[in-house]
C-alpha cells in the first residue's frame, strides 16, 4: 500500500506568501554561507540542500486535504477531495483519457468546503472512460455535490461531467472490501459529523482521521475502540492547533498537536502524520508548534511526521 499526500492544509487553501518565501530564502543563504566557510573546497550545494530541516527543505504546501492510496492490486483510492485533488487529477489525466476504462474510488469524510472543493477541477471526472465510485456515511452525498456545482456557483454542473458516477452508502463500523483493501468507517467528533477510515491490506493498517476534536473526556470511549485501532502502522490525524489555541476553540472540531500525539501513543500507533495545518500559520509556525509539542521520535520508537504535499509512505 502506497500513500501519497496531495493536500495538508485545513479550512481553506493557503499559498505561501512572498514575505515568507523571502524569509526562507534568506535563512537558507545564511546557513549555506556558514557551511561554506567551514570547508570551502568540500562544500556541496546538493548535500547542503539534502540536509536542510523542515520547513526550509520543503514547503508544506497550500492545498487542502487529499490523500491517494495505491493498493498492491492496483486499486486507486482517494481520501477526500480538497484542492489537492486537482494536482492528483492532472497526474491521472493521461490514463483517464487514454480510452481505456479506469476505476477510481473516493472515500469522503464529510462535505465541508475544504474537503470537496477540488472535485470540479478533477480532470478524470470529465472522462467518459472513468468509473468514479463515491463512498461515505452521508445519505445525501450526491445531492450535496450537485449543490456545489449549481450554476450560481460553478459554470459546469455535476451531471455535465462526463464520468460515470456511482454512490455507495456505508455504515459506521461495518467492514467493506475494495479489491484487496479492507475498509472500516468510524465516526469522529466534528461539527456536522465526520468519518474516519481504517484501511487494512495484508497485515498493514492505515488510519485516516482528518477533522477530529480529541478531548480528554473522549479517552474512556476511545479506549473501548482500542482493539480496532491499536497497533496501526500509520495514522494521518488532524493537528490544526497549538494547545493554547485549542483551549480557546472548543467545539471547532480540530485537535491540538499534543493531543493528537497523545492519542497515537495511547493507541500504540507506530507512525503519526500531523496534518490539516492552520491556514493562519506559516510553515515556520507549523514546524515550531510541532517541535515544541511533540518530539519527532517518541519513546518506544513511534515517529512523528509534519505532513507536507508530495510526502509518501509505503506500508
Amino acid at each position: 500500500m502506497k500513500i501519497t499526500l496531495f493536500g495538508v492544509r485545513g479550512s481553506l487553501p493557503t499559498p505561501i506568501s512572498k514575505p515568507e518565501q523571502r524569509e526562507k530564502t534568506l535563512k537558507i543563504l545564511q546557513m549555506a554561507k556558514e557551511e561554506w566557510r567551514k570547508d570551502p573546497a568540500g562544500f556541496s550545494e546538493e548535500e547542503f540542500l539534502n540536509h536542510l530541516p523542515i520547513p526550509l527543505s520543503q514547503d508544506l504546501g497550500g492545498n487542502t486535504t487529499c490523500v491517494f492510496i495505491e493498493g498492491d492490486g492496483g486499486e486507486k483510492v482517494i481520501l477526500d477531495m480538497g484542492t489537492g485533488l486537482r494536482v492528483l487529477g492532472n497526474q491521472m489525466a493521461p490514463q483517464a483519457f487514454s480510452g481505456e476504462e479506469m476505476d477510481i474510488h473516493i472515500l469522503v469524510s464529510h462535505t465541508h468546503w475544504d474537503h470537496i472543493q477540488g472535485w470540479p477541477f478533477f480532470k478524470p471526472g470529465y472522462s467518459p472512460s472513468c468509473n468514479i465510485h463515491f463512498y461515505s456515511c452521508i445519505e445525501n452525498l450526491e445531492e450535496r455535490l450537485v449543490r456545489q456545482q449549481h450554476p450560481e456557483n460553478f459554470p459546469i454542473t455535476f451531471q455535465q461531467m462526463a464520468s460515470k458516477k456511482h454512490f455507495h452508502l456505508w455504515k459506521e463500523f461495518e467492514s467493506y472490501m475494495l479489491g484487496g483493501l479492507k475498509i472500516i468507517p468510524f465516526g469522529l467528533r466534528h461539527p456536522g459529523s465526520c468519518t474516519g477510515y481504517r484501511i487494512r491490506e495484508g497485515n498493514k493498517i492505515f488510519l485516516f482521521c482528518t477533522d477530529v476534536e480529541y478531548r480528554e473526556e473522549d479517552r474512556e470511549h476511545l479506549i473501548k475502540m482500542k482493539p480496532q485501532i491499536a497497533g496501526a502502522d500509520l495514522i494521518i490525524i488532524d493537528a490544526q492547533y497549538s494547545t493554547a489555541e485549542a483551549e480557546k476553540k472548543l467545539g471547532w472540531g480540530h485537535t491540538a498537536v499534543s493531543k493528537a500525539v497523545e492519542f497515537a501513543e495511547m493507541m500504540e500507533i507506530r507512525s503519526v502524520v500531523l496534518t490539516h495545518h492552520e491556514p493562519d500559520h506559516t510553515d515556520h509556525e507549523v514546524a515550531r508548534i510541532i517541535l515544541d509539542e511533540a518530539r519527532l521520535i517518541k519513546p518506544g520508537g513511534m515517529q512523528v511526521h509534519i505532513a507536507h504535499e508530495g510526502q509518501k509512505f509505503i506500508l
